[in-house]
């Protein structure tokens, strides 16, 4: 089990974030702090996988809290969250380390984006000790590829993520067979093979449309977590 702090020191954005948090599988969220100090203190005493950290805050701000945690050499992984998107400070905390950057007000779908590649990303350095460099690309950098692995018979990879980068793109739209055929230049029936694949894989929500002005048709859209 993974477990998570949230750095928060508005109540209401604290809630929203361990709502989204507490329909990620196999995490937890240990504790809501209200500010960077109470936060060092907490990771100084406890073992902590994910920081949900804000930059502006009381006592100690995030970076602040940040830099701390790097000279303590505190292992936890940090999931910045903030109204600020300045470029000098993106830069310093890319450079401390950040395993992602939400700039508010961000929707469900981009945190979610957020958590499947760091848990992705746990799970491959959890899992295997040496890597190979497919292995350190995906970990780098494209996102939708973590969700390629171990893929039935016969699929793709590249197919797959195709598929699972244009459903990403555009945010939750449901869209039917046809539509997303044409707008990632497949065929209807590998667009048909990969979403029933990616549905039982729980990757893709279905549901049924009835107001098609004929007969009803299925539409599919990339999982909220």
């Amino acid at each position: 089990m993974i477990k998570v702090i949230v750095v928060e020191d508005d109540p209401m954005v604290a809630h929203i974030n361990r709502d989204y948090l507490q329909k990620v599988p196999d995490l937890e969220v240990v504790k809501l702090l209200a500010n960077g100090q109470e936060a060092l203190d907490y990771l100084l005493k406890n073992e902590v996988d994910l920081a949900v950290l804000d930059v502006y805050m009381p006592e100690m701000g995030g970076i602040e809290l940040l830099r701390r945690m790097r000279q303590e050499d505190l292992k936890a992984d940090v999931i910045m969250v903030t109204a600020a998107n300045e470029t000098k400070q993106v830069e310093e905390l890319l450079r401390l380390g950040v395993v992602d950057y939400l700039v508010k007000p961000f929707t469900e779908v981009r945190f979610m984006e957020a958590m499947v590649k760091y848990m992705a990303k746990k799970k491959t350095l959890d899992s295997v000790e040496e890597l190979d460099q497919e292995k350190i690309d995906l970990l780098i950098g494209i996102p939708t590829d973590i969700l390629s692995q171990e893929l039935p018979k016969g699929l793709q990879e590249t197919t797959w993520n195709l598929i699972l980068e244009y459903l990403a793109k555009v945010k939750g739209q449901y869209l039917g067979c046809d539509e997303l055929a044409a707008s990632v230049e497949l065929s209807k029936v590998t667009v048909r093979r990969y979403l029933k694949h990616m549905t039982a894989s729980k990757l893709v929500d279905s549901r049924i449309d009835y107001e098609t002005g004929g007969r009803p048709s299925m539409k599919y859209r990339l999982r909220s977590l």
